[in-house]
């Protein structure tokens, strides 16, 4: 039996195959968006492991079937923050709408739902990525 999601109306599954660019996409479509990290985990309740902070970006290390997601937030070595999820089973997506930012729900195989909530990204920005800044001198 399928688990339900949390994140319900409008919602997707992304297939395990299509992960890496859909994260990566989702990270250009949203990046500066603030954000809210919440783990709701078994027997502790909802944990909110960040608040309102920038999101910087999501991605995916599928490589020996690990599925670990990092999500990052901040823009500068002060502020970053990154938030792992490991044994990743299932992710699922629910678009921005006029009213609200996109938002993404990753189960672990453990069963422990994580959530990422963002609001609409034209409400924050970052300064854009600078595609160059670790690029060597030539």
């Amino acid at each position: 039996m399928a688990k339900s999601s949390i994140v319900t109306q409008g919602t997707r599954d992304i297939p395990a195959n299509e992960w890496i660019p859909f994260l990566a996409n989702f990270t250009r479509e949203n990046r500066g968006a603030h954000a809210v990290l919440e783990v709701l985990g078994e027997g502790v309740g909802r944990q909110v492991a960040t608040e309102d902070r920038p999101f910087d970006g999501i991605s995916v290390d599928a490589k020996d079937g690990e599925n670990t997601v990092w999500i990052a937030f901040g823009s500068t070595p002060d502020t970053l923050f990154t938030h792992g999820v490991h044994g990743v089973m299932a992710i699922r997506v629910r678009a921005a709408t006029v009213n609200s930012g996109a938002a993404i729900e990753i189960d672990a195989r453990d069963g422990t739902p994580t959530l990422l909530i963002l609001s609409r990204p034209e409400e924050y920005a970052l300064p854009a990525a600078d595609p160059g800044k670790n690029r060597p001198s030539l």
